[in-house]
């Protein structure tokens, strides 16, 4: 009779601590990454002869079903829509979390918010590393080689120029020069000498354009190099197209355009040195940087991890677990694989399911009514006992 004591006792405790979990659950209901849990029981005691000895909870259980996607329109955020889990560097230490709320520290280290751990990269031989944007907040120039030139010269005009053209040297430096095309069909009919000038109208390079009888360029008359001066001395070679034989859309010569001449730059190529004015994340997980001169680079990509085995991850804290053994950990790539695409400027929500969280505690309240009707008929029986027996 007195097991009935310690069995509606046990029975207490196991729902009592069953409520605390739901609990915590309803509690965590709106924690980014947050994975709801489940309590398990388990018999005490007793074989095929004897009863048992009343309950426990023997652990906890976690759903790995993905929640609500979230957007957020923070740069630093993402959200798995698949299954895995984003990996975190703590030292020599590995957890791995659902949460994608990153910033970057004062170190430009990509970080988790919640935690500080360092978010982890996977490297080029499938490795976990982290991502440091130290050494990318510059990007190295790149000089021009290439410039080509588009529209008319008339055959009645005496001088066209062309008042700026920006040209970036070896150093990033960008240079503003300007074109002179002279007419020498007092000398030499169908010929332009062109001149490269300097801010100060000081000549650079002197070449010059013969023009065929179709308008266009001359074999060997449309083009030259010209070598672009920095500041240390050093050169950069530049090749200045005008135009080509039988090619109308560079640069002509036929009267077209009157008295007056048109020709413009058309491309000119080089890019002085660019800093970096934004950090974001692509679907793929990789981190994207665009520089103030254009450029656009993807240095890093964010790890995802896998278990074969999820039954090897324990709750760290929060929402950060560790894994017990990584025989079956799988690291990858989102958009590969097993795993996929991840939402930008988003962040996945907990998996908690409030219906049946509330249902759960109606299970847990009829059971811990019935152990607490267990001590109270088991209290009533000694109780009638010790009367029976009185003055015996």
């Amino acid at each position: 009779m007195l097991q009935a004591f310690y069995t509606g006792l046990s029975g207490l405790n196991s729902y009592s601590k069953n409520l605390d979990n739901v609990s915590n659950n309803i509690a965590n209901m709106n924690t980014a990454g947050y994975r709801g849990m489940d309590s398990f029981y388990q018999a005490l005691g007793g074989d095929s002869d004897k009863p048992g000895l009343g309950a426990q909870i023997s652990g906890l259980g976690y759903r790995f079903s993905v929640g609500d996607i979230r957007q957020t329109g923070n740069d630093f955020d993402l959200a798995i829509t698949g299954t895995g889990f984003f990996a975190l560097l703590d030292g020599e230490k590995v957890f791995y979390t659902r949460t994608g709320q990153f910033e970057f520290d004062q170190n430009n280290v990509l970080v988790d918010k919640n935690t500080g751990f360092k978010v982890a990269g996977i490297d080029s031989n499938g490795q976990l590393s982290e991502i440091n944007l130290l050494s990318y907040q510059a990007i190295k120039p790149t000089a021009t080689t290439k410039l080509s030139l588009t529209g008319n010269l008339s055959p009645l005009d005496d001088v066209h120029q062309i008042s700026s053209a920006k040209m970036i040297n070896s150093l990033g430096e960008e240079v503003d020069l300007s074109i002179k095309f002279t007419n020498e069909k007092a000398t030499f009919p169908n010929q332009w000498k062109v001149e490269i000038l300097d801010d100060k109208g000081i000549v650079l390079h002197s070449d010059s354009v013969k023009f065929g009888p179709d308008g266009t360029p001359e074999v060997g008359s449309g083009s030259f190099i010209f070598n672009l001066a920095d500041s240390s001395g050093n050169t950069t070679p530049i090749d200045i197209t005008v135009g080509t034989i039988g090619d109308f859309s560079a640069v002509t010569q036929t009267s077209a355009t009157g008295v007056d001449s048109n020709v413009t730059l058309h491309a000119v190529d080089g890019k002085g040195v660019g800093q970096l004015v934004k950090r974001s994340f692509d679907p793929q997980g990789r981190v994207t940087l665009n520089y103030s001169n254009g450029d656009k680079v993807t240095p890093f990509t964010i790890a995802m991890v896998d278990f074969d085995d999820i039954s090897t991850l324990s709750i760290e804290s929060g929402t950060v677990f560790k894994a017990s053994d990584l025989e079956s950990r799988v690291l990858g790539k989102a958009g590969e694989g097993r795993f996929k695409q991840l939402a930008t400027s988003s962040i996945e929500m907990s998996n908690v399911d409030l219906s049946q969280e509330f249902a759960d505690m109606l299970v847990i309240q009829r059971g811990y009514q019935a152990s607490s009707r267990i001590l109270n008929v088991a209290n009533q029986m000694i109780e009638q006992l010790y009367e029976n027996t009185r003055g015996r």
